[in-house]
């Protein structure tokens, strides 16, 4: 039996800013691939070229050269974009950032299903994937809520369904608890995992929390720009 398509595959991403005296080369030849359902923890100091390689991913901020494949599709080829940016965003990635982000006017139920409808899912078949996301998440019961009428962990869980309701190959989490306390910072992270087991996607998250790396199966360290991707594997082994 052939191995699974990478979610994720990359090759010599490279991405400079400036020029002359502030010419600073933030990401040197970074080349890596993550498997469906894998869990990779990226670990580096500030302006260690973290934000970058993320926004790369997220086909935000284009490399200057490099290679990058997403769900068997090459979305960067010779460092330019390959094919509608935003269409290949919209259906391949989900983003979780640090604070969850959502509509303030909508509904946790309407901000979800918001990402279907705007790639043109029929409404029962909306309304139907973004139930059964929040029940699935805990989070079904405050279907009907504002997000200024739910509590910090439950933000992030609609956040969560919102980036996993579209079943994306490549699911990008920047710091997702760096504003939640110690339980509810691990909480997040096994609904991370688990989403990556059932779901199929790979995850990749930017944190400066170690205290729940033992949910991850490696870590990629990054430092002036390099990426080292011989990282320990964390989950079910040990360091």
């Amino acid at each position: 039996m052939s191995d699974p398509i990478p979610a994720v595959q990359a090759r010599s991403l490279s991405k400079h800013y400036g020029e002359g005296n502030t010419y600073v080369l933030a990401l040197k030849e970074a080349t890596f691939q993550i498997a469906p359902g894998e869990v990779v923890a990226l670990l580096g100091p500030s302006g260690s070229g973290k934000s970058t390689l993320l926004t790369i991913l997220g086909l935000i901020n284009p490399p200057d050269t490099g290679w990058l494949q997403v769900g068997g599709v090459d979305v960067i080829r010779d460092g330019a974009a390959v094919g509608d940016a935003n269409l290949i965003r919209r259906r391949n990635l989900g983003f979780v950032f640090q604070r969850s982000n959502l509509i303030p006017f909508l509904t946790a139920e309407e901000n979800v299903r918001l990402v279907l409808e705007l790639d043109d899912v029929p409404r029962r078949e909306a309304v139907h994937r973004t139930r059964e996301i929040l029940e699935s998440l805990g989070v079904a019961d405050r279907a009907s809520h504002l997000p200024m009428q739910l509590s910090g962990g439950q933000q992030q869980r609609v956040a969560i369904a919102r980036a996993l309701v579209h079943e994306p190959s490549l699911l990008l989490a920047d710091e997702p608890t760096a504003s939640l306390d110690k339980e509810l910072g691990r909480r997040v992270m096994e609904l991370l995992r688990t989403a990556a087991i059932e779901r199929g996607a790979a995850v990749l998250i930017v944190t400066h929390d170690h205290r729940a790396l033992d949910l991850v199966d490696r870590t990629f360290e990054i430092e002036d720009g390099v990426l080292d991707t011989e990282g320990a594997k964390v989950h079910g082994a040990t360091l």
